[in-house]
């Protein structure tokens, strides 16, 4: 029973906000949640999402453009020269007898700047 009269007694008069003012108003309202969210994906889209993005286009297309004698990292850490050129695989050199054969994917730097 004193459940409900207190519950009548909070729904008849809400008292008004500690402040008024617009942008007290904008972030303590029911849509402050949503605009943080909003605002930290814009961020994170800007400063780690976009970035990345550039860096893989360009690292696709300097593996495109690979051509025999240029030297590449690989994500094992081998330092390498190309060799030859596939579709999808590299032929690379470690040292002056070893000759290995790597996907492309492998391929995480190239290191001789294009001209």
């Amino acid at each position: 029973m004193f459940f409900v009269t207190d519950a009548w007694a909070q729904t008849a008069g809400s008292p008004p906000p500690a402040d008024s003012s617009p942008l007290a108003q904008f972030f303590g309202g029911g849509m402050s949640f949503p605009i943080m969210m909003a605002l930290m994906f814009g961020i994170l889209y800007f400063m780690v999402i976009r970035p990345q993005s550039a860096e893989r286009k360009k690292l696709q297309k300097q593996i495109e453009a690979l051509k025999k004698g240029d030297k590449v990292l690989t994500s094992s850490g081998i330092f390498a020269t190309v060799v030859s050129i596939e579709s999808d695989r590299a032929v690379l050199r470690i040292s002056d007898e070893t000759k290995v054969e790597f996907a492309k994917s492998a391929i995480t730097q190239v290191l001789t700047e294009a001209k």
